[in-house]
């Protein structure tokens, strides 16, 4: 099992994820674009630089002096922007230390079919949330022969400040009893720390929670739990997916700590 691992964007996933791996024992770097982020990643535990992927300056070079290099940088509105910044991390990777990725990807990599989906479903769509199309983007590692590399599929956060209550309070939502595919932080870190634990690579693997509630009872609840108004929820379907789970639960034998997203709220 590898020691040393690179976290590239600590944020809402890499600041809980650079803490638990410190915590089991990993010697662990980790990287954001913000100077005033550096003190945040240093109280993890985590060996802290500042790296803006696509400039000169920065520490690429030594973040990518390690064994295990996770990629959690969420992709901007600029789909041509991030593809070009994993061009960049993907190359330099390639002439590094890096013996093993995990790369965050999405479930907007499926159709909205009205159907569940596995990992062997995803289409070359292009996510209506980051202009991406996120095959492109997983290809960019998968299909690197110089290391091993293994892609999750998260469904929609939550947990500590992503609380879709306060981005859904009075707003209108269509298709109430539409099921809704979601994943609590704390999954999200056991996860990607199983991966490494038992050595699960070159796998694609989806990650959504186990219930699908429907998005009037979750997003009441979500709304409910910080005490603020109700969403205005509209009657009818909308299209929609079930992402399954199932391969990454009996790959490493993993039980959901959040089973059901409309019971997890902080």
């Amino acid at each position: 099992m590898g020691r040393k691992v690179s976290i590239i964007g600590c944020g809402w996933l890499g600041l809980p994820l650079a803490k638990s791996l410190s915590d089991q024992g990993y010697s662990v770097k980790g990287s954001t674009t913000r100077t005033e982020k550096l003190e945040a990643v240093k109280a993890t535990g985590a060996e802290p630089f500042l790296i803006r992927l696509g400039e000169k300056e920065g520490d690429l070079a030594k973040m990518l002096d390690t064994e295990i290099l996770i990629v959690t940088i969420p992709p901007s509105k600029q789909g041509g922007l991030y593809m070009e910044q994993m061009e960049v991390l993907a190359k330099a990777a390639d002439g590094s230390n890096v013996s093993k990725v995990i790369y965050i990807s999405a479930t907007s990599a499926y159709p909205l079919n009205g159907k569940e989906v596995r990992e062997e479903d995803a289409e070359r769509v292009i996510s209506r949330f980051s202009d991406i199309v996120w095959l492109d983007v997983e290809a960019l590692f998968m299909e690197n022969r110089s290391f091993d590399a293994t892609v999750v599929r998260f469904s929609g956060l939550m947990g500590d400040y992503y609380q879709p209550g306060r981005y859904f309070s009075g707003k209108e939502i269509k298709g109430a009893e539409n099921p809704v595919n979601m994943i609590h932080q704390d999954d999200c870190v056991a996860i990607l720390s199983e991966i490494i634990r038992q050595d699960a690579w070159n796998e694609v693997f989806n990650a959504s929670a186990d219930e699908h509630p429907t998005k009037r009872e979750f997003y009441g609840k979500a709304c409910e739990a910080i005490g603020v108004e109700p969403p205005v929820f509209v009657e009818g379907r909308q299209p929609f997916r079930i992402v399954n789970s199932e391969k990454m639960k009996k790959r490493l034998d993993y039980k959901f700590i959040h089973p059901n997203p409309a019971e997890a709220f902080d």
